[in-house]
This record gives C-alpha cells, sequence and structure tokens, in this order.
C-alpha cells in the first residue's frame, strides 16, 4: 500500500475534524476492504479525476455520530438525517476531499473534485467506480465511529500495489 496517496486524506480528516468541530479523531489500523457494504447510516462520497489520477473517497457515519457532528458544526440539535444533516455530511466530505487534493497537488498529482453524493440508509452499499481495492480507515470520535475508503489510480497503478 503506498502511503503517501492515503496519508493525505487521513490528515485531511484529522485537521478538518479539528479545525471545524475541535475534536480529534483517532485513527484506527487501515485495512482493505472485501466488500461494497458499509457499517454506516449515513455517507458522503465524492469521486475525482485527472489525466493522471482517477479515484473516489466515502465517509461513512452511524446515525448517531452524524447528528452529533451536525450539532458540533451547527449548535443546532436534530434526531433524523435530515435534509441539512445530509448536507453538513456532503460538506464535511467535500473539505476533506479538497484537503487532500491541496496536499495531492504539492506532489504534482492534481484532480477535480465532483460534487459530494450523499447515500442514507442503514448498512447501504457503495460502489466505488474503479475495479481496484479500496482502502478503509476507521476512526474514533469518543464514542462515536467513522469510516473513510478511499479508492485510487495513479498512473496506471492503484494505491495498493
Amino acid at each position: 500500500m503506498e502511503v503517501k496517496y492515503i496519508n493525505p486524506f487521513m490528515t485531511s480528516v484529522m485537521n478538518t475534524m479539528e479545525m471545524m468541530l475541535g475534536i480529534n479523531p483517532e485513527r484506527q489500523a487501515p485495512y482493505l476492504k472485501k466488500d461494497k457494504l458499509t457499517k454506516g447510516d449515513i455517507t458522503g462520497l465524492i469521486g475525482f479525476a485527472e489525466k493522471n489520477v482517477t479515484g473516489s473517497v466515502a465517509l461513512s457515519f452511524t446515525r448517531e455520530a452524524a447528528l452529533w457532528i451536525y450539532e458540533l458544526m451547527t449548535g443546532d440539535a436534530k434526531d433524523k438525517l435530515s435534509r441539512e444533516v445530509q448536507d453538513s455530511i456532503g460538506e464535511l466530505t467535500n473539505i476533506v476531499a479538497g484537503g487532500a487534493k491541496t496536499a495531492l497537488a504539492e506532489d504534482g498529482l492534481s484532480f477535480h473534485i465532483s460534487i459530494p453524493s450523499v447515500i442514507v440508509g442503514k448498512d447501504h452499499l457503495i460502489s466505488h467506480k474503479l475495479d481496484i481495492p479500496v482502502v478503509a480507515i476507521p476512526f474514533k470520535l469518543n464514542e462515536h465511529t467513522f469510516l473513510m475508503e478511499v479508492s485510487m489510480k495513479v498512473l496506471g497503478k492503484n494505491i495498493t500495489q
């Protein structure tokens, strides 16, 4: 696994959570994902592409974690995954992807990112568009957890080679 491509995403998650929410997520051990099932209730998904790089990043949260993050972001408590909560997860995913994009551009990898998609539903499926392995990185936020998935292909090789 080429961590030089994964590290910018992990760093961006850490920085975004700390700066926007005042929390420090604890990164757990990364692993290769074997299926399309996510353990979350809501996922923000962003694709990215350019001539030398293509892929996607997803952030999946439990209902409770998403509601807590929304409250930290806005100061407003919600009890369901409303449109506002969905938008906040999409925006959070967008900020993480943008932070990774900036870091990777410093190493000569430039790409455009798509508008975030948000998927809601218990244990939903996420299909990354590339036929390459997906690296999953779990994070812990106090009693909450979330999962980041990165699927990326650079100049004809995937990030797990």
